[in-house]
């Protein structure tokens, strides 16, 4: 990853030159801003999880995660152009457009059916950063 000596949002967060791994795509080349970054481990999988959110000089966001457990890992980015009504996400092969309904939905599902082990990972994540600040 390098670096642009150049003002971000706020002209204060630098423009960053990044390329965000992809197993399941073609590599995503970003140029801009970190939004944020995230970093949780899971005791019970052991799996490491990592995720960073950037904003393109253009707007658009380049989203990347890794997830490894010991020496295996999946690397995944994808690129979300946001419009009106829908969003376009690609990971480089595939695009797919999306209604911001369609998201929701789909999100819905997702967090139902992941509802007992989110909140696990959570309280876990709460436990731990309380635990760092003591």
């Amino acid at each position: 990853m390098s670096k642009k000596s150049i003002g971000g949002h706020n002209s204060a967060d630098p423009i960053l030159n990044v390329n965000l791994p992809n197993d399941l795509g073609q590599d995503q080349s970003v140029t801009g801003q970190l939004l944020g970054e995230e970093m949780y481990f899971d005791d019970k999988s052991g799996m490491l999880t990592m995720e960073k959110l950037y904003r393109d000089e253009d707007g658009k966001l380049a989203y990347g995660i890794i997830s490894a457990i010991g020496h295996a890992r999946e690397r995944r980015a994808y690129k979300i152009e946001e419009k009106e009504e829908s969003c376009i996400v690609t990971n480089g092969t595939l695009s797919l457009e999306f209604s911001y309904d369609e998201l929701f939905e789909l999100l819905a599902v997702a967090l139902q059916s992941e509802q007992e082990s989110v909140s696990r990972q959570v309280n876990e994540q709460v436990r731990r950063r309380l635990a760092a600040n003591e």
